[in-house]
C-alpha cells in the first residue's frame, strides 16, 4: 500500500503552494470551524421544524420529508411511489400543466424523491415576497390538495413499471435489490421500490387519497427551511404548510430487523461486466456515539483514490474503475456495503480478495495517517455541504430524520478529531460480523480466472 505517512515540505521544485509566497506558512490542512445556528420548534399541528437564517443570497430552500417511504406500502406494493409521483400531476386548484407553467414563470424549482423510509419534496425560490409568496402557495397546494385523477394515474403506473424494469436490468441496481430482499426478508425493508404489474393495476385513486390523508399528515412531517428569511417569517411559512396538510397521523416505528444470515447469491444476467456487492448487517443508529468511527472506517476502506480497496483493486491490479463502501443507517437496522463492477471472469477472485482485506482491516484497524486523511475528507465534505443553502437544507433534513441533535454540525469535526485508530478498530470489531456476510453478484456465468499479480 502507498505510504500515507510520508510528508513533503514546500520546496522551489515541489510545492503545494504553487509558488505563492504569501501562502507559505499557512496550515492548509486546518479547516475553519462550523458555526451554524439551527433553530428548532414544532408547529401546533405537530410538524418538527429546523431553520437556518442565511442572508448571503436572496434565496429560500424548503424541504419536506414525510415518513411516507416504501416501507409504508402495507396494503398495496407501489402505493407510496405512486402517491408521491401523482403530487405534481394536478391539484384541486391547478392542472399539471398549470402547475409546471406557474413554477417556470416564477423561476422556482421543485423536486421530489422516494426512499425506503421517507418521501421528500423540495422547493427553491427567490426570497422576494412577490416570488416567494405565490411559489409557496403553489407548493403547498401541490402537496396538500392533490387531485389524484384517474387518467394521470394510468400514465404514472406505466412510467413506474418501465422504471422498475429498467432498474432490474441494471446490474448494480439488481444487486442492491437482491441484497435488501435477503438481508431484510419478511421485513418492510425487504420490499423493493417497485411492484408487479398486477399490484399496480389494483391501486385506485381512492387508495391514493386514503394513503395521502395518513402519510402526508402534518404530524408525520419533518420540515427544513434555509435561506433569506427572519425567524418570524420562517415560523409563518411552517405554519402555512402544516395547517394546509391533513392532520393527526404519524407513522409508527418499524419492528426490529430479523437476524441476518450469511449467503452467496449469484444472479445470471447477460452483459460485459458483473456487479458485485458485499453486505454486512449494521444495526447501529446514526446518533449512536460509535457511528462516526464507522463512517471513518468506511472512508478509509473504500472512499477515494487512496482508500485501501481502491489501491488494491484498481491501482495495483487494474481490476475495476471504482469500488465504494457505504454505511447506511436505518431506523430499525442498517447495512455496511462494498460494491464494485468487474470483468465476469474475476468475480470470485475479487470477492475473496475484498473479504480478506476487510477481515484484516477489522482485525488491525487503520493507521494514524489513514485516520488523519479520512478526517480531513469528512471535514471537507461537511464544509462543502453547509457552504450552499440547498446542500445545507438537504443535510439538515437527513440529520433530522436520523435524530441527530441540533448542535451536530458544530460539534462533528471536534468529535471525529478525538477518535483514535483504536476507537475505529473497536467500533468495527463490535458491529461488523463477518459470519453474517452476504455476497451478491449479477452478471454472466463464465469460467473464473486467477486475479492478475499486483503491481505488474
Amino acid at each position: 500500500m502507498r505510504d500515507l505517512t510520508a510528508t513533503s515540505k514546500p520546496t522551489e521544485t515541489n510545492s503545494i503552494y504553487g509558488g505563492l509566497i504569501s501562502a507559505q506558512g499557512l496550515d492548509l490542512g486546518q479547516f475553519e470551524s462550523i458555526q451554524t445556528r439551527v433553530q428548532a420548534w414544532k408547529t401546533e399541528a405537530g410538524t418538527a421544524v429546523k431553520f437556518v437564517e442565511a442572508r448571503g443570497l436572496p434565496v429560500v430552500d424548503v424541504v419536506l420529508r414525510f415518513r411516507a417511504g416504501t416501507v409504508q406500502d402495507t396494503e398495496h406494493p407501489g402505493l407510496a411511489a405512486l402517491t408521491l409521483s401523482m403530487l405534481d400531476e394536478g391539484s384541486q386548484q391547478y392542472t399539471a400543466t398549470e402547475q409546471a407553467s406557474h413554477l417556470e414563470r416564477l423561476g422556482a424549482v421543485f423536486d421530489k424523491q422516494i426512499r425506503l423510509e421517507h418521501a421528500t419534496l423540495s422547493l427553491r425560490s427567490l426570497s422576494t415576497p412577490a416570488v416567494l409568496g405565490p411559489s409557496l402557495a403553489l407548493f403547498t397546494d401541490l402537496v396538500a390538495r392533490p387531485a389524484f385523477l384517474a387518467p394521470a394515474l394510468d400514465k404514472i403506473k406505466q412510467q413506474l413499471l418501465q422504471s422498475n424494469a429498467s432498474r432490474e436490468q441494471r446490474p448494480v441496481s439488481r444487486a442492491r435489490s437482491e441484497t435488501l430482499r435477503h438481508m431484510f426478508s419478511g421485513h418492510p425493508y425487504g420490499s423493493s421500490l417497485g411492484s408487479s404489474e398486477e399490484a399496480l393495476a389494483a391501486v385506485t385513486p381512492d387508495d391514493l387519497r386514503t394513503f395521502h390523508q395518513r402519510a402526508y399528515s402534518a404530524s408525520n412531517l419533518e420540515l427544513v427551511v434555509v435561506g433569506d428569511l427572519s425567524f418570524a417569517q420562517a415560523q409563518a411559512l411552517s405554519h402555512q404548510i402544516s395547517q394546509a396538510l391533513p392532520q393527526r397521523w404519524s407513522a409508527t416505528d418499524l419492528p426490529a430487523v430479523p437476524a441476518a444470515t450469511g449467503t452467496t447469491l449469484k444472479v445470471e444476467q447477460p452483459g460485459a461486466s458483473s456487479a458485485v456487492l458485499l453486505a454486512l448487517p449494521l444495526n447501529v443508529p446514526a446518533n449512536d456515539p460509535q457511528f462516526p468511527a464507522l463512517e471513518l472506517a468506511s472512508e478509509i476502506l473504500g472512499e477515494g483514490l487512496e482508500s485501501r480497496l481502491m489501491v488494491e483493486l484498481r491501482q495495483r491490479r487494474g481490476l475495476t474503475y471504482g469500488v465504494q463502501t457505504r454505511v447506511s443507517p436505518l431506523r430499525a437496522g442498517g447495512l455496511f456495503t462494498i460494491e464494485w463492477q468487474i470483468a465476469p471472469a474475476h468475480v470470485e477472485g475479487s470477492l475473496e480478495l475484498v473479504v480478506d482485506l476487510l477481515r484484516d482491516f477489522i482485525e488491525q484497524g487503520p493507521t494514524q495517517a489513514e485516520l488523519q486523511v479520512a478526517r480531513k475528507q469528512r471535514e471537507g465534505q461537511l464544509l462543502r455541504s453547509v457552504a450552499q443553502n440547498k446542500g445545507l437544507a438537504a443535510l439538515l433534513a437527513d440529520l433530522t430524520h436520523k435524530r441527530q441533535p441540533d448542535d451536530y454540525l458544530n460539534t462533528y469535526i471536534e468529535r471525529i478529531n478525538r477518535l483514535t485508530p483504536a476507537n475505529v478498530r473497536a467500533a468495527m470489531q463490535r458491529h461488523l460480523d463477518l459470519s453474517c456476510i452476504v455476497q451478491v453478484s449479477v452478471g454472466p456465468s463464465v469460467e473464473q480466472q486467477p486475479l492478475p499479480a499486483p503491481d505488474q
